[in-house]
């Protein structure tokens, strides 16, 4: 299962749509909101969350630290339009798999969901034990 966060309905639209043609193995849940999207998180144990960072009600960050309260072993993507290399200590220190910058390429968007889901299926252990971060794994 994967969620994706976004405050932008057509992102969500677009980001969904390209992980259900992608493998019918993933179902995947949208949430507006950093909140919409922790509610979600707690009936559901999402194997990779996909989050914006810059979102109205609470950004990406906050958002992941509290989904590692949450869901400690859960692979995150962090999306932004506004440079990875800015967000890379807290990607770090959040175990975050991988910053990808908008505007999205769909066939790298969904290569690193597919990897991300992968470094967690393999030996269940969550990404932030694997110490990925960068335009590689967590920028």
């Amino acid at each position: 299962m994967i969620l994706i966060v976004d405050d932008e309905e057509r992102v969500l639209f677009v980001l969904r749509n390209a992980l259900t043609k992608l493998d019918g193995d993933f179902d995947v849940v949208t949430a507006s909101t950093g909140e919409d999207g922790l509610r979600k998180a707690r009936d559901v144990p999402f194997d990779l969350v996909i989050t914006d960072l810059i979102m109205p009600d609470m950004d990406g960050v906050e958002f992941t630290e509290k989904m590692r309260r949450l869901r400690s072993q859960v692979a995150v993507v962090w999306m932004t339009a506004y440079g990875c290399q800015s967000f890379k200590s807290e990607a770090e220190r959040l175990g975050v798999y991988r910053c990808i910058e908008k505007p999205l390429e769909i066939h790298e968007f969904r290569d690193v969901a597919r990897q991300a889901v992968a470094v967690h299926d393999e030996d269940g252990r969550g990404p932030a034990e694997h110490g990925s971060v960068g335009g590689g794994p967590a920028a």
